[in-house]
């Protein structure tokens, strides 16, 4: 197991079951049937249960005040998300913690590391975002959009907006924008 500095990660967060490859905490939502880890998949259940239990979909603690939702610009344009609600901190955590976020240039895994029952959204795409918006809000809505190939996806829709912050890559780090 990676050594890392895990000392700056909210509690619940740190305290989760660690890969073992990589040392990084195991979301909650990563967590497949038979407790197979899959950092690649959502669990579409588990985002669901999480969601409906108001419970962090990263760390499993309650979502007891706000909900902070991580996607791209168009994501926080429209307030719809596939990522279920996680806590600032844990948001916040993910921004480093995440190869697929943290790093400019790292991409989606390959067809061959994505499971044959993954479904996707329809009118998903896997370009990644240049920006990083986190949406802070009092509430949200949670349902469902069909999939392509057939069959739903959970859906995670944005109420009751606070506040957004936002994060670009400046020579090769994700750095917070002043607010506008």
């Amino acid at each position: 197991m990676t050594d890392l500095d895990l000392s700056h990660l909210p509690p619940a967060l740190a305290a989760r079951p660690r890969d073992e490859k990589r040392g990084l905490p195991i979301p909650a939502v990563n967590v497949h049937d038979g407790g197979v880890v899959d950092f690649v998949t959502l669990n579409g259940t588990a985002a669901l249960r999480l969601a409906h239990g108001r419970r962090c979909s990263l760390c499993d603690e309650p979502l007891a005040g706000l909900a902070a939702f991580l996607g791209g610009p168009m994501s926080a344009e429209m307030g719809y998300y596939s990522d279920p609600p996680m806590h600032e901190a844990c948001a916040q955590a993910a921004l480093t913690l995440c190869p697929h976020i943290a790093r400019p240039h790292a991409r989606r895994a390959s067809a061959r590391r994505v499971a044959e029952d993954t479904s996707i959204p329809v009118g998903f795409t896997e370009e990644k975002p240049e920006e990083w918006v986190m949406v802070i809000a009092s509430g949200y809505l949670v349902g469902a959009t069909p999939a392509e190939g057939g069959g739903l996806v959970p859906l995670f829709v944005v109420r009751d907006r606070i506040r957004e912050r936002r994060f670009v890559y400046q020579d090769g780090v994700l750095t917070e924008t002043p607010a506008a």
